[in-house]
């Protein structure tokens, strides 16, 4: 007859951790703020010819291609949003933004995720 063993040392689970606190925000301009200029840079450069095209852009900043178009979709924000995000010292994360979109689509004023064609 075979005896088996079972192991009852094993560790007991650790308690949920706490999440920690919301950083407060910081002087200067927001993520969001800076991601908007950023924007606006990539589309310059493209449609100056120093980039050729969003794939190029994306390689160059070391962003993935998805990633290059969520930054760049915020050029499709109503242009009361962007100066909104640009001059008010609120901290806001992109989630916030795109539940202040509600749904609706880039023809509404708010970016989709298919809205710009990246590469």
């Amino acid at each position: 007859m075979t005896s088996v063993r079972f192991k009852t040392d094993l560790p007991r689970p650790k308690a949920a951790q706490p999440k920690p606190p919301k950083l407060p925000c910081v002087p200067g301009p927001s993520r969001l703020a800076r991601r908007l200029a950023l924007a606006y840079w990539i589309e310059r450069q493209i449609e100056s010819g120093a980039l050729a095209d969003y794939a190029s852009a994306a390689r160059l900043l070391g962003l993935s291609r998805a990633r290059l178009t969520q930054v760049v979709n915020m050029l499709m924000l109503p242009v009361e949003t962007q100066e909104d995000l640009l001059f008010s010292h609120r901290c806001r994360s992109e989630r916030e933004l795109r539940n202040a979109c509600g749904g609706r689509r880039a023809a509404d004023g708010c970016p989709t995720s298919h809205s710009a064609s990246v590469g």
